[in-house]
């Protein structure tokens, strides 16, 4: 193999594929990135045998070939040297790498020896557009649970219903879904659970992908198509949940307030509830003789048996009656951090009942917590 290639480029390359490779793989082989020529462009390949990523880069082929080269070493090495251009040669396993100032001859492995990346079926596919896929990723991905006791809720829910995507994630505390446009469908109705891990990669390749992602899917695998980054990775096996059963269908208050005033209040409450598992109150209440005028108060109170109690009042506009609920101040700051709305509504459905955020006037997100008992 020979080529010709932009650092740059190689190096936005190698370091997306490097993220792939596990830090406890049983295959030395694995630890390794493949670098393969490919249609007239150099191609850089990783997996972990459950994730895999196809990058390919433009480059000048003067010889057509593959080699696996160590993944941690090639990538630091790469983004570290300051070259235009870099030249790749391969003789019986030695990769010789060759810029003006900078040469280094890395040990490779025989390509022979790395497993394919699987082919998708393009039978399934649908398309949606880069900014609101991954505004979905950050709005939902969060809510997703962190470890892998429940494998199904450690990842994140697809639901095609016709031209809308519903992406959703819950960890059984908290549950967050974002409606996205399909702009190109069969029309047809199916559902899979993509591993929350997947789904944070996407995020990052978002970053430098183009305007929209065909998606591929069978009944085992999903594909990202980006173009020139292909993301393939294994499906949760499994049933997710009947989620929409615990969404509340009536509210008690509804309240509308500032975000960053809201989140100010609830890190400070958190405070003085770290002893408590992160347990605040949050309570509307409305001036004396003012119940119509949907003037109201909100309290965030927290409270620690040891470290003393925080109370703080900002006003709202609220509508319904007075309310106390208790809920994790975590769960309310992580959402918060992900709302880009300036105000967000809060609706409460009982004080030992669900409550709702949202955005204000979003009517295509929406993020359930569940109540703290006190």
């Amino acid at each position: 193999m020979k080529v010709t290639c932009v650092q740059e480029n190689l190096n936005k390359a190698l370091i997306h594929s490097s993220r792939i490779i596990s830090v406890r793989s049983s295959l030395p082989i694995l630890d390794n990135i493949l670098v393969s020529t490919d249609q007239g462009r150099l191609k850089i390949s990783a997996t972990d045998l459950e994730l895999g990523i196809n990058y390919w880069i433009g480059a000048k082929i003067e010889k057509d070939g593959s080699i696996a080269i160590p993944s941690r070493l090639i990538t630091e090495f790469i983004s570290n040297i300051k070259e235009d251009k870099i030249n790749i040669s391969v003789d019986n396993n030695n990769v010789l790498i060759e810029g003006e100032k900078y040469n280094a001859t890395i040990k490779g492995v025989n390509a022979e020896d790395f497993p394919s990346i699987p082919d998708i079926s393009e039978e399934y596919t649908f398309t949606v557009t880069s900014r609101d896929l991954m505004n979905a990723i950050n709005q939902v991905a969060f809510a997703a649970a962190a470890d892998n006791t429940r494998p199904i809720l450690s990842g994140i829910f697809f639901k095609i219903e016709k031209d809308i995507l519903k992406i959703v994630a819950t960890d059984s505390y908290r549950l967050a879904e974002e409606k996205v446009k399909i702009t190109k469908n069969e029309k047809t109705n199916k559902s899979f659970i993509v591993p929350t891990r997947t789904i944070n990669e996407v995020g990052k390749i978002l970053k430098d992908a183009g305007e929209k992602v065909d998606i591929s899917y069978d009944e085992n695998q999903i594909l990202f198509n980006f173009g020139s980054i292909h993301l393939v990775s294994r499906l949760i096996d499994g049933q997710y949940p009947n989620y929409e059963q615990i969404i509340p269908a009536e509210f008690e208050n509804e309240v509308i307030v500032d975000k960053q005033e809201l989140f100010n209040v609830c890190k400070v409450a958190s405070l003085f509830a770290r002893e408590s598992a992160n347990s605040i109150k949050v309570n509307v209440s409305f001036e004396k003789g003012k119940e119509k005028d949907e003037k109201g108060i909100l309290s965030i109170i927290g409270q620690g048996v040891q470290v003393g109690e925080s109370v703080s009042k900002i006003p709202v506009k609220s509508k319904g009656k007075e309310i106390e609920v208790s809920f994790n101040a975590k769960y309310i700051l992580d959402v918060l951090s992900a709302i880009p709305e300036k105000n967000v509504e809060i609706k409460f459905s009982g004080a030992n009942s669900a409550g709702l955020i949202k955005g204000e006037g979003k009517n295509d997100y929406l993020y359930i917590i569940m109540p703290l008992r006190n």
